[in-house]
Order: C-alpha cells, then structure tokens, then sequence
C-alpha cells in the first residue's frame, strides 16, 4: 500500500493523507489473511478493468448494461448514505457515543480501527472485528468514491450524463485513473452528521 500523500477535494475543501506512522498499520488480521486478502488484488490492466466492471455492475439498473457516470455518483451517495446510517445506529445501541467524530483507518486487506483519541474506541475496533462484513462495505463504498471524484474531476456535466455500456466505462477508468487508488487504505472521518470521509486531517 502507498504511503505517499494523497489529497482529496471534497465540498470545496482538500485533504491530506500524511504518511502512516508505525502505529497506523498494525491491524488485527494474521500473516496470512492479509496475504490472502493481498492476493486478490488485480495487477494487469486487464485484470484492473475486469475488476472495475464488476464494481460497476452492481449498479446497472436496465437490461442493456449501460449506466451514466452520473449514476455511479449517485451510487456512491447512497452506499455512503446507507453505511454511515446503518453504522451509526449499530453502534449506537451498543453505547457508543456517536455524537464525537472519530477517524478509522481502513486496511484494504480487511480491517477497520480508530486511530486518536475517543471514548468508546475500543468497543468501535470490537465492532468492527466482529462485522467484516461492515468493513467490505466500507472498502467498496470508498472505491466508488474513488470512482466518483475521478469522474467528478475530469468530465463535464454533459459527459456525466451520457450513457455507456459497463465495458467501456471500464476501459475509460482503467486509462485515466490510477488503479492503486481502488487499492489503497487509508483514513476516513465518521462524525456525527454522518458523512464519511476518505481523509486524514482536515486542513481548510
């Protein structure tokens, strides 16, 4: 995983993922699994786009396989939308003070844990250990943001809203997005409010 700063914009302001220090990777996935997990990981751009039209196809809505960039925006919205709401409230009944932010480091590999300070930390990092489930949806849900913000950054509204066929909008991320960035962890904020952020310190 890259551990060079990557920046996000999102609502106007931009984010940075500073360097991961020592404390920041220890998840509690065995040798193995994270191999295992690793391993899975697409390494051609063949096998980079077929990964891609996978993801996308989960969005199709019609019978003729075609979706708009637009509609992968929206999907991303409604992952993020479903997760935080859903996550807030498990962790709610559980006791968790979900009215205090707190940041998770995602591990593509297969975990989730607050990093910093927050009263409940532990019981989040149990939650987390005890619904991989929860942390797949996380991973997927930051892909399409990935997705998103890079069709975001380089289309025009009118691009946006024309439809393709899965395929080509495969080829169309494979040659203009670094795949890495499906692949990578990193730091999201969840606070209350509920938006989840791929980010690391906020600095406006």
């Amino acid at each position: 995983m890259s551990t060079q700063p990557i920046e996000h914009t999102v609502q106007g302001y931009t984010y940075q993922r500073p360097k991961r220090s020592q404390s920041d990777v220890h998840f509690p996935l065995n040798a193995e699994q994270s191999k295992n997990c690793q391993a899975e990981i697409p390494e051609s751009g063949a096998g980079v786009r077929a990964y891609i039209r996978d993801l996308l196809s989960g969005v199709v809505s019609g019978s003729d396989d075609r979706l708009s960039f637009t509609e992968v925006v929206d999907h991303h919205s409604s992952l993020q939308s479903d997760w935080n709401r859903e996550v807030e409230a498990d962790l709610g009944e559980l006791g968790v003070d979900t009215s205090t932010p707190f940041r998770l480091l995602y591990d593509p590999a297969g975990a989730a844990l607050v990093v910093g300070d927050h009263p409940d930390k532990e019981m989040i990092n149990a939650y987390f250990t005890a619904n991989p489930g929860r942390v797949r949806e996380l991973g997927e849900t930051l892909q399409f943001g990935s997705l998103a913000s890079t069709a975001q950054s380089k289309l025009t509204p009118a691009d946006m809203d024309q439809p393709l066929h899965t395929e080509a909008m495969a080829w169309w991320y494979t040659a203009n997005m670094d795949a890495h960035t499906l692949f990578s962890g990193g730091g999201v904020v969840f606070g209350a409010g509920g938006t989840a952020y791929r980010a690391l310190d906020i600095r406006v």
